[in-house]
């Protein structure tokens, strides 16, 4: 396998949170997280950020950082109070037609024995209004503890109704990636992947130009690396030497098979 194919293989988008990159960002979200949950005075936190940028990741590390705490993960929409309850309460053995009345009473005599507790809920955009509103309800009281992530428009948009607006909560948004943590990013998964000869491919004008295309979302950078040595795989393996450097040229049509821009 040639050094281009391994390079691309490294910026796969599949999950895995050894290969998350730390930005300030990032890091400033994460400890604020960490610092409001271990805290237990918050019940309602919010991790807003642009689709792409690792909201996903952050929920997982703050998983992976809470070893002790009863976590429950949710990552698929509901669409009414009763789903959600359910799915909270699946290892008890309440009824499955049992009204919401009793589903509340049995969720909240649950969560408030096991006080250690967070309750995640990734896409939280995609979830009926009734639920989002069934889970201020919860949080009233003062039995729950939840950290919803939401894309950051719906989510500025949510956060500012007074039905939320007045009640406890916090706010934590996750940025995009500067420049010079977008050539920090390359370099590092380049050297722990022993390809750091790589690294050389990229220099100022190359950084400047990925920044451009990917605006610094952490998906979209991983997607343009990916396809950017998957061309200089091609090219290397079919003769078409002079496509076989990071030019402008081949990053424009990492970004142009990616459809960030048209040809």
């Amino acid at each position: 396998m040639s050094n281009f194919k391994k390079a691309s293989k490294i910026f796969d988008t599949t999950f895995d949170t050894q290969e998350y990159f730390e930005s300030m960002s990032a890091e400033f979200s994460k400890n604020s997280l960490i610092e409001s949950i271990q805290a237990h005075q918050t019940p309602l936190l919010f991790l807003l950020g642009e689709p792409g940028v690792g909201k996903t990741y952050l929920l997982h590390l703050i998983c992976e950082h809470f070893t002790t705490k009863k976590i429950i993960f949710a990552s698929d929409p509901f669409h009414t109070p009763e789903a959600f309850l359910h799915f909270l309460l699946q290892e008890s053995d309440i009824r499955s037609d049992a009204p919401l009345s009793e589903l509340k009473a049995a969720a909240t005599a649950l969560f408030q024995k096991q006080r250690d507790h967070l309750i995640i809920v990734d896409e939280a955009q995609l979830l009926d209004t009734s639920v989002l509103e069934f889970i201020r309800l919860l949080c009233d009281s003062g039995s729950f503890y939840f950290l919803l992530s939401l894309h950051k428009d719906e989510g500025m948009n949510l956060v500012k109704k007074r039905h939320f607006a007045s009640r406890n909560h916090r706010v934590v948004t996750l940025g995009t990636l500067h420049i010079n943590e977008i050539q920090k990013y390359i370099e590092a998964q380049l050297l722990a992947h022993s390809l750091g000869h790589l690294n050389e491919l990229f220099r100022n004008r190359q950084i400047a130009a990925i920044e451009k295309f990917s605006n610094g979302n952490f998906r979209v950078l991983k997607q343009m690396l990916k396809h950017i040595f998957s061309i200089m795989d091609y090219a290397k393996s079919h003769g078409h030497h002079r496509y076989t450097t990071a030019t402008p040229c081949v990053i424009t049509m990492a970004a142009i098979d990616l459809g960030i821009i048209d040809a």
